[in-house]
């Protein structure tokens, strides 16, 4: 049976495992964690270690088994992701910056040619829905295509290498966002914007810095300070084109569909 983890193993990253084995071992609270959120000890783990030794992490990312010690960044990436979406569906209040937006969005469509008004707090129910499905999706596929067509990591480094750097430095700030999603939530237009501009530029920081120190092993400090802030700039970008990309597609079929569904009543209530 493996060796019980000693106290403090959070402390640091995680070593390589024992040889010793077993397949009877009853399933632990790790277990049940990662049924419930996807994540587990070692998942929590490769978080802690990409804030306080990324490089460690960035090296095991060239080996095909993660040297057995960290969680795949792509599978970390979502599950944090789907955590954050959790949080966005339950803090998504009647005045908070989501419903807002979209409020927003559905009066400039209803001052266009041919649309006319329309029930804005279904729309934005419906929008908010849809968003909260739409928004990981459109992302994820951005992030990908930028993960495919970013050189930054080294003469050599394969496809998939590529990608599995691209998403283990995204990580510290992704778990960071779960903090600022709670922060802004019902927050007014306004105050959001004062959560979001730090925010941006907190991403710019944290992404260079886990990049910087992520390439140590491989490259010199002033290829290291290029290379960090291409990847935080271009990153940046993807964010913000995704997500009003999201937005765009997202309200105006959220709208149309209320449209529609206001026509077919009116064209239900009237004589045959």
């Amino acid at each position: 049976m493996s060796e019980a983890e000693p106290p403090g193993a959070m402390d640091s990253c995680p070593s390589a495992p024992s040889t010793a084995t077993t397949n009877k071992a009853e399933p632990g609270f790790d277990a049940l964690v990662e049924d419930v959120l996807g994540l587990n000890l070692r998942g929590l783990k490769t978080i802690w270690c990409l804030v306080a030794r990324p490089s460690e992490v960035f090296t095991a990312a060239r080996q095909d088994d993660w040297q057995n010690r960290f969680t795949p960044s792509i599978r970390l990436y979502f599950s944090i992701i789907a955590l954050l979406i959790f949080f966005q569906f339950i803090w998504a209040g009647e005045h908070s910056f989501m419903r807002q937006a979209f409020r927003g969005q559905f009066e400039l469509m209803q001052s266009m040619p041919n649309i006319g008004a329309f029930n804005l707090d279904r729309a934005a129910d419906l929008a908010i829905d849809a968003y909260l499905v739409v928004s990981p999706l459109t992302v994820g596929v951005f992030l990908l295509l930028a993960a495919c067509v970013t050189f930054i990591w080294g003469k050599g480094t394969g496809f998939v290498t590529r990608i599995r750097l691209f998403f283990a430095a995204l990580i510290p700030n992704t778990a960071i966002s779960i903090f600022v999603t709670m922060a802004s939530s019902h927050a007014s237009p306004e105050q959001s914007m004062l959560v979001t501009l730090p925010f941006f530029l907190t991403m710019l920081v944290i992404n260079t810095l886990t990049v910087y120190r992520g390439l140590e092993p491989t490259h010199r400090a002033g290829a290291r300070i290029w290379r960090s802030v291409l990847f935080s700039v271009l990153v940046l970008i993807v964010y913000i084109v995704a997500g009003t990309v999201s937005q765009v597609i997202v309200g105006f079929w959220a709208g149309m569909q209320v449209i529609n569904a206001d026509l077919a009543d009116l064209t239900a209530g009237l004589p045959g």
